[in-house]
């Protein structure tokens, strides 16, 4: 008794029309990645080297330019976005600018209860916050 030789249906269509992909999304070149190794360690370096100095109202502006490259190099090289499709990019910006529009909104009035706490008026506390076991 023989048997009907079959071949095996592709998993989807995707294989069936492009029968030499290979799976894989995108194979990023070793001195690509070495190189956005080694950005993103000198980043972090900085990063410590700019927290030893005082910049004055700038300190927060440093870090987070600091703090955006970085992400941008691991979004962009790590995670492929440099290679996908554009529509993925605007997103992300997209995505970006709602976050930090929330951000800014929520910082609007960051120095509107600045000074209004006068310590002599504060309630005094009538049990300890940590109890010690």
């Amino acid at each position: 008794m023989s048997h009907p030789t079959t071949t095996p249906a592709p998993a989807d269509a995707t294989a069936a029309a492009h029968p030499k992909h290979h799976g894989v999304g995108h194979v990023v070149p070793f001195k690509i990645l070495f190189a956005v190794f080694a950005s993103l360690t000198v980043l972090t370096v900085v990063t410590y080297v700019a927290s030893l100095f005082d910049f004055g109202e700038l300190n927060l502006f440093v870090a987070l330019t600091i703090a955006v490259i970085k992400a941008s190099l691991v979004v962009l090289f790590f995670m492929h976005l440099i290679w996908d499709r554009p529509f993925n990019a605007i997103v992300f910006i997209g995505c970006l600018i709602f976050v930090g529009l929330f951000i800014s909104l929520s910082l609007l009035d960051t120095h509107q209860y600045h000074g209004s706490k006068d310590d002599k008026q504060a309630p005094k506390l009538t049990r300890p916050l940590l109890k010690a076991e």
